[in-house]
């Protein structure tokens, strides 16, 4: 008796791979990926600049700071990116398990933004020496690991954060307004009321790393709670 052939699901470090690949297929992609570098470039002299002595780290640190902004817009617009298209119909036809292919989303995001320490160092090694030559001052070969450590999970956190209310809003110039005018929102205010700063203590995802409870509440606020509303509205939503 012949049996037919089980339609195996692609592994998913596949999906992880065409999520990736999905950022750097589009205009939109390539232009943030330019505009990174090319800022990666401008803050990293600056710090050789106006940081005397200038360390290896520093100039890493702040090399990536414009990838570390950029990371939760790229996060954004990898989310919202089959509706955008119109090719939500092809990717859930070929993954038809839709869990996989938002975790796959997922996993890309945190990878490209953990990406962003190792590329800002490699950088700091190329701009420092070029930069301490052109303006003939002196360069430390030194890097803190634990600041880099701590910027890589904030850069992370800040990418999920993307991600999560990309998910639950469904509608990218929305989710890229939150991310960008929160802090400036939240400075204003701190300034404006006290009390409302200490509220907005516990809703700050930079404190990732240095401080645990206050780390936590804005993982439910920011990433957890968007996260469930997200899954549950794509998953139950019409594919167009």
């Amino acid at each position: 008796m012949h049996t037919p052939p089980i339609d195996r699901p692609r592994p998913f470090g596949v999906l992880v791979l065409v999520e990736l690949r999905k950022l750097v297929d589009t205009r939109s992609g390539m232009v943030l990926a330019a505009v990174a570098v090319v800022l990666s470039g401008v803050f990293g002299a600056g710090a050789v600049l106006y940081r005397q002595p200038a360390t290896v780290g520093d100039i890493a640190l702040l090399a990536g700071v414009p990838a570390g902004t950029l990371g939760p817009v790229i996060a954004i617009l990898l989310v919202t990116a089959e509706r955008t298209h119109r090719t939500a119909l092809t990717t859930y036809a070929l993954t038809p398990r839709r869990h996989r292919v938002l975790l796959a989303k997922a996993s890309a995001a945190v990878a490209v933004s953990a990406a962003i320490t190792p590329l800002a160092l490699a950088a700091a090694v190329v701009i420092g020496p070029v930069g301490a030559l052109a303006t003939r001052s002196a360069l430390v070969w030194t890097v803190d690991a634990s600041d880099l450590f701590r910027f890589t999970l904030v850069n992370i956190a800040l990418a999920l954060t993307g991600y999560a209310l990309a998910l639950a809003i469904g509608n990218a110039p929305t989710a890229i307004v939150v991310v960008l005018t929160w802090p400036m929102l939240v400075g204003l205010l701190r300034t404006a009321s006290p009390t409302a700063g200490e509220v907005l203590r516990w809703l700050d995802m930079a404190v990732v790393g240095e401080d645990v409870p206050r780390a936590l509440a804005s993982f439910v606020v920011w990433i957890a709670l968007p996260s469930l509303i997200g899954f549950r509205r794509v998953i139950q939503a019409d594919v167009r």
